[in-house]
């Protein structure tokens, strides 16, 4: 799934200190009224929360995957991903911790806003994601390998509809990732999170704060 080796390189040049030297391609997107991709997600919610906590030194956004299309390949657990012919607009932000951060403060965040053409199929899109991901027992690509996939229970009061996972990724030098993987929808929007840390306490407890933040700008976009 091209979203993990995205991230999953991202990870792994955070840990080894060294940064992308990828520049994204330019893609252009349709004019909709739809939120922004930073609206109430992983954006100034998130980092006004680290700052105030002083645990971390901040999350930053990571302009060289802004706005990639992750589901490019649109494949998961060897299974082609659903109506991914039927988008309108894909927008992707990635956030992290500062290279160098030691390994027990590390969180990768991302955020991704997709636009269907309307509520029905911003639904189904919901549902048959989740239903291929929770039918996955094992996803291997590139030497990367994601086990354990769960159907888990969001937090209380989101306020809109949603799914999510827990699984936990390996890389091929058997550092582990315990990750999460949820999303919501409103109207013919869906955002998804993606969280991945070195625990699983730390990845719930940041997928906690990406995922309610996120479900505040959602709400906030109808209005």
């Amino acid at each position: 799934m091209s979203r993990r080796l995205i991230i999953a390189a991202a990870l792994a040049a955070a840990l080894a200190g060294c940064g992308s030297t990828t520049e994204p391609a330019a893609t252009t997107a349709p004019a909709l009224a739809a939120p922004s991709p930073t609206d109430g997600g992983a954006a100034a919610a998130l980092r006004d929360r680290y700052a105030a906590t002083g645990s971390l030194a901040g999350l930053a956004e990571k302009p060289e995957n802004a706005s990639e299309q992750l589901d490019s390949d649109g494949v998961a657990c060897g299974r082609p991903l659903p109506l991914l012919d039927r988008r309108l607009v894909v927008s992707t932000r990635v956030f992290g911790t500062p290279e160098g951060t030691p390994a027990d403060e590390f969180v990768e965040v991302a955020q991704e806003t997709v636009v269907y053409p309307d509520e029905p199929t911003a639904a189904d899109a919901v549902r048959q994601i989740f239903g291929v991901l929770q039918a996955c027992e094992r996803d291997e690509e590139a030497g990367q390998v994601t086990t354990g996939h769960t159907a888990g229970k969001l937090p209380a009061g989101l306020g809109v509809p949603g799914r999510m996972v827990s699984a936990t990724m390996t890389l091929s030098d058997g550092t582990r990732f315990p990750h999460r993987y949820g999303c919501l929808q409103q109207d013919r929007v869906t955002q998804c999170v993606w969280v991945w840390t070195r625990s699983a306490a730390d990845t719930g407890t940041w997928f906690e704060r990406a995922v309610t933040a996120t479900a505040t700008g959602l709400r906030a976009s109808k209005g």
